[in-house]
């Protein structure tokens, strides 16, 4: 080849490889100048008083960090994205260490909490248009599974997750989740159900779907379906209305949950109804929530184990109120200090009253919970984002039901924060 051929080829491969260099840039640039970066700090101090029963007071104080990476999209005819997550976590003392306190894992071998634990995952996404896919570490906010961050570390799940608002006004959600990564562990494990006393058994997955429609601006309506498959089935029906009345919001919220057993049903016959409306009240400053839910059916309301919450079911709590025919009226008052020159400062207290609970024998049966909480987020200046805050939780169960007897207990919570975005 003479020089001139030479200069030519080399031309040529020069032109392809900035070509190909750019659109590897512009294909890939949403896919990380989009991106979300975050660190967080918790500190998190727990402590469990019982009262009148002879159990051990549990509790702990741990320091936690947390890191994630939150992907843009690729510009392709179908957009990639990839998540990846890490918790970790270390107790910073050694008392009650004898009992699981539901912030460290417990090894049974050794008979205490371990030192430290930690959580990895990632999340596979696909999009196209309006729909997208995750597949991989899933956080879920539905009826049927939702994430708990009410303890040290984040519960997750694992499996596979598909949203779409391809239909204007309609959300469209299914999936399958296999693995459950519990508040309190290490491991992703396959998912059975909350029992005390009772044999563990697995299922081999959790199937879901849902629709969220918006009737008008101020109707709004869900229906969900859940299958723990062999264990049990659970239907959740939702409608609600919002208005406004001079500065007050007014929103009414009526919830149906039905949940039966499934397939081999594992755990037996499951029979379990909840419905309940509530009132939301908000005027500026001030948020006043209150309503009364009603359980029907022989059996508890089903609950995965790993205890995550239940948030959709109105009056969830610590105590759950979810026992056999239990009445539970509730109220809850939020009040935001912003206007009165503290802003960042907010207070909420709440009192839940359960009665008429199922249990042979014995009459009267009843269970209360009272909370008051006080949050502060440092709005400005170099503390900005630090968040402070205390609560305190007092129980006071009777009986319980017939597998889980009563337990009264005092709870304190003293939790630090902080979470830093690049």
């Amino acid at each position: 080849m003479d020089r001139s051929g030479l200069i030519s080829v080399l031309t040529k491969s020069g032109v392809f490889m900035v070509t190909g260099v750019f659109c590897f840039k512009s294909t890939y640039a949403d896919f990380f100048y989009q991106s979300q970066k975050t660190i967080g700090l918790r500190n998190f101090y727990i402590e469990r008083e019982y009262n009148d029963v002879p159990l051990q007071n549990i509790g702990s104080w741990t320091q936690a960090i947390s890191g994630r990476f939150e992907s843009g999209y690729t510009d392709t005819p179908i957009q990639m994205g990839l998540d990846v997550s890490a918790q970790y976590t270390f107790r910073l003392n050694n008392q009650n260490s004898s009992r699981s306190d539901t912030i460290i894992p417990f090894n049974q071998d050794l008979g205490k909490q371990d030192r430290d634990y930690a959580k990895f995952g990632a999340t596979l996404k696909l999009k196209y248009k309006n729909s997208e896919l995750k597949i991989g570490e899933l956080l879920p906010k539905t009826p049927i599974a939702y994430i708990d961050d009410s303890r040290q570390l984040l519960t997750t799940y694992a499996g596979a997750m598909f949203e779409s608002t391809e239909i204007k006004n309609l959300k469209f959600t299914a999936g399958r989740i296999t693995r459950i990564n519990a508040r309190n562990d290490d491991h992703y494990r396959k998912l059975s159900l909350l029992k005390a006393n009772a044999p563990r058994y697995e299922s081999d997955g959790l199937n879901f779907l849902g629709l969220d429609y918006n009737f008008t601006p101020k109707i709004s309506g869900s229906y969900w379906y859940g299958q723990l498959e062999d264990i049990y089935q659970q239907h959740y029906a939702n409608l609600a209305y919002s208005t406004q009345v001079g500065d007050t919001k007014i929103k009414l919220d009526g919830r149906y949950f039905n949940n039966s057993e499934d397939g081999k049903a594992l755990y037996g016959k499951i029979d379990s109804e909840s419905y309940g409306v509530m009132t939301t009240l908000q005027n500026g400053n001030h948020v006043l929530m209150t309503g009364v839910r009603k359980n029907e059916g022989d059996s508890i309301f089903p609950t995965l184990a790993g205890y995550p919450p239940q948030p959709f079911l109105h009056a969830w709590s610590n105590l759950g109120f979810v026992k056999p025919d239990e009445l539970t009226w509730h109220i809850l008052y939020n009040y935001d200090f912003k206007d009165v020159g503290i802003p960042g400062l907010k207070t909420t207290l709440r009192y839940l009253h359960g009665s008429d609970i199922y249990r042979p024998g014995l009459k009267d049966n009843k269970e209360t919970e009272k909370s008051v909480s006080v949050k502060y987020v440092v709005p400005e200046g170099k503390l900005k984002g630090v968040g402070l805050e205390v609560m305190q939780i007092r129980t006071d169960i009777k009986y319980g039901a017939q597998y889980e007897p009563g337990a009264d207990y005092n709870e304190t919570r003293f939790i630090a924060t902080y979470t830093y975005k690049f």
